[in-house]
């Protein structure tokens, strides 16, 4: 972590800004209701798996060593795989899913959660129940040539709608806010002193690995798995091989990032892709203070969005609190929290 203040230089334009004013931070209570959604989305999430392992269990004596994939328009199948080569291939893709689908449901709150726990949730059901598909209409053939699929591609239908039970079910934390009560920890910020014409800045790093570990292997079994379904012929190679992609980048974006204060606002970028994830303009700042971050209050770990507002949040640690004019609040935990909030209050009421 780092921190500076360059020497004083040429001055910009003057930014506008409104004298920081405190704003009670409101702790969390468990919400019983909500909880028991986000445990039901996370176990409905894994409702893709679980067919796909009985029917692999169930129908598997009766599959030989090639399974019919593909039919054309005349209703003879024209593509062919290995029975459990494939198998494989699919149960890594439902399981990336299925992870993503979860940790989604149980660390984040709000639409964002819905739809990551709801799309992951829908594509694991889309790939289980395709093979489930081919499985059966083989099974119930005398040889995989013989196959015909009749009813069974229907069976893709409501894998690829059970995203939106899940997405439904997920509703974050089970946190709720509640108002009128005040944090122990909360500490009041002294905004550094900043001459006129001088410029004061301030920047810092934070992290988990958890996020670096679990975005590096979704992009792994992507690339995994691209290579594999390409050699196989799948034409379903870039779809399944993007929806992996683009979850781990997504992972893998919160592992490192950095905190910035400066004369363009409060700014939260990853350090390993280069994204924004978070800014506030001085501008919109209607107060700096410092709070010990509990993820519980927040809605758990990673970056959330809940009725307290937008954070990024690894762990129960001190952290800035930044007010927006309109209520809404982002907060990051991040060490030296005191100076990060100290040049956030003096900037913002320049």
């Amino acid at each position: 972590m780092t921190a500076d203040r360059p020497a004083p230089s040429t001055p910009d334009e003057p930014e506008t800004g409104t004298t920081p004013v405190p704003a009670d931070p409101v702790p969390a209570e468990v919400d019983g209701v909500a909880l028991l959604r986000t445990s039901s989305a996370a176990v409905a999430a894994l409702a893709p798996a679980a067919l796909l392992v009985v029917v692999a269990v169930v129908v598997g004596p009766r599959l030989g060593d090639t399974i019919a994939r593909h039919w054309s328009g005349d209703g003879a199948p024209d593509g062919f795989s290995g029975t459990w080569s494939s198998f494989a291939v699919v149960a890594t893709i439902v399981a990336a899913l299925t992870a993503v689908s979860i940790v989604a449901a149980l660390t984040r709150r709000g639409r964002p959660s819905r739809l990551i726990a709801g799309g992951a949730a829908s594509f694991a059901g889309l790939a289980a129940c395709t093979w489930v598909a081919t499985a059966l209409a083989t099974a119930a053939a005398p040889t995989p040539e013989e196959a015909v699929a009749g009813w069974t591609p229907a069976l893709t239908l409501p894998g690829l709608a059970w995203g939106v039970v899940v997405g439904w079910l997920a509703t974050g934390s089970g946190v709720r806010a509640l108002p009128d009560v005040e944090f122990d920890d909360r500490a009041s910020v002294r905004p550094a002193d900043l001459r006129p014409g001088e410029r004061l800045a301030w920047s810092g790093t934070t992290g988990s690995p958890v996020f670096v570990v679990m975005g590096s292997v979704v992009l792994a079994l992507a690339i995994v798995t691209g290579a594999v379904l390409f050699v196989m012929g799948a034409s379903s190679v870039v779809v399944y091989s993007a929806v992996l992609l683009l979850a781990g980048a997504a992972v893998l974006a919160l592992g490192r990032v950095r905190l910035t204060v400066d004369h363009r606002g409060v700014r939260l970028v990853s350090a390993l892709l280069g994204v924004r994830l978070l800014r506030v303009r001085l501008t919109d700042v209607a107060g700096v203070e410092t709070e010990t971050l509990d993820p519980m209050s927040w809605g758990g770990w990673g970056l959330r969005v809940s009725k307290r507002g937008t954070a990024y949040v690894t762990g129960r640690r001190p952290g800035i609190v930044v007010r927006r004019r309109d209520g809404s609040a982002v907060a990051v935990t991040i060490d030296d929290a005191e100076s990060a909030a100290s040049v956030a209050a003096a900037l913002a009421q320049r």
